[in-house]
């Protein structure tokens, strides 16, 4: 039995981390401008299975190695409803990660008494206030919170920097803007870096209104790979493993997978499973006898638990935009006709679509399916809806 040397269940690891060089250089002036006093934050976009997250755990690599105090966090399990349950989120997470970080019982000790006489937490009860005064008054209680952790841990680390996956969830809860008010207030005084994921919706907004957002988080957008790139990809996780490539069947791979890190990475491994154990040649015959099974996996596995949550309503006005646009880009006058909606009804549709990773929002008004896999998916399920 072969070992696969992809895994399309898992993020990349930091050592076999290829490519993303511009947003891994960002980061490496951002992390060093923080270190030196002169803190700076960014954000990272892209769409579904674009590798957001395998980039967060790189960066999460790279601060360590610089001796910062690091952690990676996520509203996954939507644990994170309001800014009262986020203020302890991220105190109750560096709480863990120092003490994760001191073997020494006696430290170990010492850190849990600081925390316990941190600034008492701002109890439900109190919920009853305005929301105004209410966000003022626990803005108050995490700004002293976090100066007084980055003063008690400044001359054992250089920085803290708080990685958030799945920043989408907190942006509408209003939370982003919450933490840039804290965070810009303390970084005047501590060395806290912010880095923030997701399929965030901020950035889209900059040519429509100003949002002091987008110069407090400046965006990296993560766009497909190139054919360079997954060159080097694939060479790499082949390398160790016996098999070679034919020049034809990679460049058809790459094709298929548009650039699209998470498809390239299952067609790359249902590729590989489907050797026999005698084949050590990955030629356009193996990719052939396979793509019937890649797109089943693909739907299976990415393809329809994406379309699963969204309304009746919103998979109709889906429909009728794939049968009636054969093109994977179009726009709000394409979709308009299409579905035969006004403006105000048809924007909450795609609004839907745009977060729930189904179209991409390439600017105002113009939009992309994201993969043309997904695509001739859709346009099957359609005809049997």
């Amino acid at each position: 039995m072969k070992l696969n040397p992809f895994n399309p269940q898992q993020p990349a690891k930091p050592n076999f981390f290829v490519g993303r060089e511009q947003e891994i250089k960002t980061f490496n002036n951002f992390l060093f401008q923080t270190i030196n006093s002169s803190p700076m934050n960014m954000s990272i976009t892209g769409d579904r299975g674009m590798g957001k997250t395998s980039l967060l755990i790189k960066f999460e690599q790279i601060a360590r190695e610089q001796n910062c105090l690091t952690l990676r966090i996520s509203n996954y399990e939507g644990s994170v409803n309001n800014i009262l349950e986020l203020s302890d989120f991220l105190v109750d997470n560096i709480e863990a990660e120092i003490l994760s970080r001191s073997p020494v019982q006696k430290t170990l000790e010492e850190i849990k008494k600081f925390f316990n006489e941190l600034s008492p937490e701002i109890s439900y009860g109190d919920l009853s206030i305005s929301l105004r005064r209410q966000k003022a008054v626990i803005q108050d209680i995490i700004s002293k919170k976090l100066i007084g952790i980055w003063n008690k841990i400044k001359r054992d680390y250089k920085a803290i920097v708080i990685l958030i996956d799945e920043g989408e969830t907190l942006e509408k809860i209003e939370a982003l803007t919450f933490l840039r008010e804290i965070f810009q207030k303390i970084q005047a005084t501590c060395n806290y870096m912010l880095v923030l994921a997701g399929k965030l919706n901020f950035p889209e907004k900059m040519s429509e209104t100003f949002s002091p957002l987008n110069r407090f988080f400046p965006t990296q957008r993560l766009k497909p790979f190139s054919h360079n790139y997954m060159d080097n990809y694939i060479a790499e996780r082949l390398s160790n493993s016996g098999v070679i490539v034919q020049n034809s069947a990679l460049k058809r791979i790459e094709n298929q997978s548009e650039g699209h890190p998470c498809v390239l990475v299952s067609i790359c491994y249902w590729v590989f499973d489907s050797l026999t154990e005698n084949e050590n040649n990955i030629s356009n015959e193996v990719i052939g006898r396979c793509m019937d099974k890649i797109r089943k996996r693909l739907t299976e596995d990415y393809f329809a638990p994406m379309i699963q949550p969204l309304k009746p309503s919103t998979k109709k006005i889906l429909c009728r935009i794939i049968m009636s646009i054969p093109k994977l880009e179009f726009n709000f006058k394409d979709a308009k006709k299409a579905t035969a909606l006004p403006s105000n009804k048809l924007s909450p549709h795609l609004g839907d679509l745009v977060c729930k990773g189904v179209i991409t929002k390439l600017s105002r008004a113009e939009y992309k399916l994201f993969h043309s896999l997904f695509k001739d998916y859709l346009y099957g399920a359609c005809k049997m809806i």
